[in-house]
């Protein structure tokens, strides 16, 4: 699973590049990939959120000036997106969904769960069918 978010948030860092770039577009499909990995409290949305291209800056008045508008907004995007992916690569998936499935499962189950094993389906098996509808409810709400 690990591997699928971080190709997800890759793709978002490789949308900055393409040639018809529209900065509202790319904000809305990169804080749903944010929402994904992360759940919809992450801090990032909220700096995604809050990228604008500002053209009534005073360094746009200024013919000497270097600004760019659009690349400015590209470079954050990227080292927002890019800080996500190290953060997946090095600590592994977030532990809000990781603390859920502490209360119905052992550690040992919670490693074949959260690795590329396919042993997933039965550990998943052994819980009884009140705690996978449990389960499943706090999942989809994000609740811990």
């Amino acid at each position: 699973m690990k591997t699928k978010y971080i190709q997800l948030l890759k793709s978002q860092v490789e949308k900055l590049d393409v040639s018809d770039f529209d900065l509202e577009a790319w904000k809305s499909s990169a804080i749903s990939a944010l929402e994904r990995v992360f759940g919809k409290s992450d801090s990032r949305i909220a700096h995604i959120e809050g990228l604008k291209i500002d053209y009534s800056s005073w360094a746009l008045r200024d013919s000497n000036s270097q600004y760019k508008p659009v690349e400015s907004c590209k470079r954050k995007g990227k080292e927002i997106f890019n800080s996500a992916i190290e953060e997946l690569e090095i600590f592994g998936m977030p532990t809000g969904k990781e603390s859920i499935l502490e209360v119905y499962f052992g550690p040992e189950d919670l490693k074949i769960l959260l690795s590329e094993s396919d042993k997933k389906k039965e550990v998943i098996k052994k819980l009884k069918k009140e705690e996978l509808l449990l389960l499943t409810l706090r999942l989809i709400e994000g609740s811990p």
